[in-house]
């Protein structure tokens, strides 16, 4: 089996929340080529769960410096899809993810940026997701706001974070506006912000629901950035949702 065939093992090993036979199968890869981008980023994603960012920054550097010197040269918009560029963005993205462990948010933006400016879909939302929160934590407010709609498109749980530094910049209609497309799409949210940090959600049966799992992701990365009255707001708009349902 090649170095490509396990590094694809790998990640499919990944989005089944197969830690152990991911990385079996990343180990192998790079017995076969020590130079293998996926592989090396894989690597870096499992050391990133293990809490170890500055080993997954050092992978994720050596990945993306690889996996460039594969890239079309002139083509951009690709997309995710294009094979000649996914071990480059798939790198460019987890080194961001080490940054922000490593709470470096300024050196986050242009890794993410570049992923957007190759695949307009930024990886499904994944990774216009975090250019917005990188660039709400930078203080570039009105970015965020725009990067946060981009990514609702694929994420709809960032309709709350749009409404939510919106809601902060004084502009309470604007705010609900959104907050209530994220209260068509996903309610279940409203009901754990509102309640966070209160009442934290056990991740043990997220990898059996989905919109769950992404609910806690969210709490994971955005809910401490909810303030009691933006909760409360949000929490009224909800109960309001309710009634008017029965």
């Amino acid at each position: 089996m090649s170095e490509l065939d396990e590094g694809q093992l790998g990640w499919n090993s990944v989005s089944e929340h197969h830690w152990d036979e991911a990385e079996e199968h990343f180990r192998k890869a790079l017995e076969l080529d020590p130079f293998h981008a996926d592989a090396l980023t894989g690597m870096a994603a499992l050391y990133l769960r293990a809490g170890d960012a500055d080993q997954a920054r050092e992978l994720c550097e050596l990945a993306t410096a690889q996996a460039e010197r594969h890239l079309p040269r002139t083509k951009r918009h690709t997309g995710w899809d294009d094979e000649r560029i996914r071990p480059y963005i798939r790198a460019l993205y987890y080194l961001a993810q080490s940054y922000i462990s490593q709470h470096a948010w300024a050196l986050a933006q242009p890794a993410l940026e570049e992923v957007v400016a190759w695949d307009v879909t930024g990886m499904q939302g994944r990774a216009l997701d975090l250019l917005a929160q990188v660039l709400y934590r930078i203080e570039r407010v009105e970015e965020a706001v725009h990067a946060f709609l981009e990514a609702a498109e694929y994420l709809p749980e960032d309709y709350y974070s749009a409404g939510l530094v919106l809601f902060q910049l004084g502009k309470r209609r604007e705010a609900e506006r959104f907050w209530r497309r994220g209260l068509e799409r996903r309610p279940r949210l409203a009901q754990l912000i509102a309640g966070y940090p209160r009442v934290v959600p056990n991740p043990r049966g997220a990898h059996r629901d989905a919109e769950f799992a992404r609910a806690v992701d969210y709490l994971h990365h955005q809910g401490e950035l909810w303030d009691a009255e933006a909760k409360e707001v949000l929490e009224g708009l909800y109960q309001r949702r309710v009634a008017s349902s029965v």
